[in-house]
């Protein structure tokens, strides 16, 4: 994994003073932290602490947060999983009866604006699914959705889409397990709820798309559009035969995949079947605002207009490409670079400008445990960054990983240390200048380090790491190394 920048803190709370009778000098207390700013984003810690000033004796310490008490420690680990603003008071007695107050407000940010997110579709029998969400740094926050609105997502959670800063979560089997819906709304930068809606008439839905107030979701019976604004849900007649797989907007039209053709949807109506030779397995927007559409034999990667339709470039390739039984397109894309995998773990991009293709990795290389290619391929359209997500098998599915490859193919796979308190720090990045990029799947623990040369120094200053064989100091916490 890779960067990442710590937004905790705190700014000076309001000051209250007393006067000693006996002493006749004035006592004071007031909110201290290691940071200069009242601003964190979600999930995050500011770290404060009591510091007073002409009181003596043994020192009694209340927290509270909105009016709750949280704490009578002389420190406090504030940490919010929703946005807003939060008064922070901390009250401070001493044996000589004397009691002092003072608060600070604290601002929480949504921490989901720019990054990726992998849906986990969880196991059909005991479990639901959830929510993965890598930022732009690297840190990776696991059950994201969860850890921001304590409800679950719905069982064998199948694919996600964000329009309008509205994120769209579809599962296949809605409220089993506990699951809260067939399909979830929130919002994409923050992950807080909006709706949750359900219906029992669908049969194993798989894809949506949104095009406005429209939501169009395939099932095993073909698309149904779902009017968000009165719910109403509607065939779309001639779309049976709608492939499990995702489909792409461009402008107000959907594209659906079928067989040997791409169903155009707009205002829930096929207005154009667009035909191929040969079967699909993939289509997406791309760059410029066209479609890209892979098919399998011939294997080839074709341009097509999503105005008339019309073919304006296609490359036929030397590896087949290919989605498998998925419902994720055999490819993923960033600019004129289109990455595929065949549905295996042998990763390849195909520069279409250039029309030349190269292996750019085999993931078992990279990481012991892959056993399984599932539904995994990404690539950041930003950064270029492409995402691998492998299982070691369909029985030991919680053993999984994901690679990240940088755009000049390089790979970050990550490891684990095990800290005293549980969580495990399990994604990390030495820069070249030797900085640390570190988190933990528990999403408590993360930050950007230097390199401190001694033990010592990163077990004194919470800005440093020190590293050296299975001995890992970072947060002034010791680690074990585990694998």
């Amino acid at each position: 994994m890779k960067r990442y920048f710590v937004l905790a803190v705190v700014a000076l709370g309001l000051v209250f003073t007393a006067c000693d009778e006996e002493e006749n000098l004035n006592s004071s207390v007031w909110i201290g932290s290691e940071s200069e700013s009242n601003v964190i984003a979600q999930l995050d810690t500011l770290y404060l602490d009591a510091r007073i000033e002409n009181l003596s004796g043994a020192m009694r310490y209340l927290w509270t947060v909105d009016g709750k008490e949280v704490s009578t420690a002389s420190t406090y680990k504030f940490s919010q999983p929703k946005t807003g603003e939060y008064v922070i008071g901390l009250a401070v007695s001493d044996d000589k009866g004397e009691n002092l107050q003072t608060t600070m407000i604290a601002k929480v940010e949504g921490r989901f604006g720019k990054g990726a997110f992998i849906l986990n579709e969880g196991n059909m029998g005991n479990e639901t699914g959830t929510l993965t969400f890598v930022d732009s740094k690297g840190i990776a926050v696991d059950s994201a959705y969860y850890r921001v609105n304590q409800t679950l997502l719905g069982n064998v959670c199948q694919d996600l889409f964000i329009s309008d800063n509205k994120m769209y979560i579809l599962s296949q089997n809605g409220a089993k397990n506990g699951g809260e819906g067939l399909l979830t709304i929130a919002n994409a930068t923050s992950l807080e709820k909006e709706k949750v809606y359900d219906n029992t008439t669908l049969s194993w839905p798989s894809n949506l798309a949104v095009v406005g107030e429209n939501l169009y979701i395939r099932d095993n019976n073909g698309v149904y559009m779902l009017d968000t604004s009165t719910e109403v849900l509607t065939f779309v007649e001639g779309t049976k035969g709608a492939l499990k797989n995702r489909m792409a907007v461009v402008g107000d039209k959907a594209f659906v995949m079928g067989n040997k053709q791409l169903f155009v949807i707009q205002n829930g109506t096929v207005i154009h079947t667009v035909s191929f030779e040969s079967a699909l397995s993939g289509v997406a927007k791309t760059y410029d605002g066209n479609l890209w559409v892979s098919c399998t034999k011939p294997a080839s990667i074709i341009k097509v207009s999503p105005v008339d339709y019309k073919t304006i470039d296609s490359h036929t390739l030397n590896v087949s490409i290919g989605a498998g039984w998925g419902v994720a397109p055999a490819f993923s894309a960033k600019d004129d670079i289109i990455y595929f995998s065949n549905a295996g773990f042998k990763l390849y991009r195909h520069v279409f400008s250039q029309n030349e293709t190269e292996e750019v990795a085999d993931i078992k290389e990279y990481v012991e445990d892959a056993g399984i290619y599932y539904n995994s391929l990404g690539v950041d359209p930003v950064s270029g960054e492409v995402y691998f997500a492998t299982l070691k098998g369909y029985a030991d599915y919680k053993t999984n990983d994901i690679a990240i490859f940088e755009e000049d193919g390089r790979c970050t796979a990550p490891f684990t240390y095990n800290a005293s308190w549980g969580e495990s720090a399990d994604h990390y990045i030495f820069k070249e200048d030797g900085t640390l990029v570190f988190s933990s799947s528990e999403g408590h623990a993360g930050g950007t380090y230097d390199k401190a040369e001694t033990a010592e120094e990163a077990r004194y200053n919470r800005s440093k790491y020190y590293l050296e064989k299975d001995l890992f100091i970072v947060e002034k916490d010791t680690y074990t190394r585990t694998k």
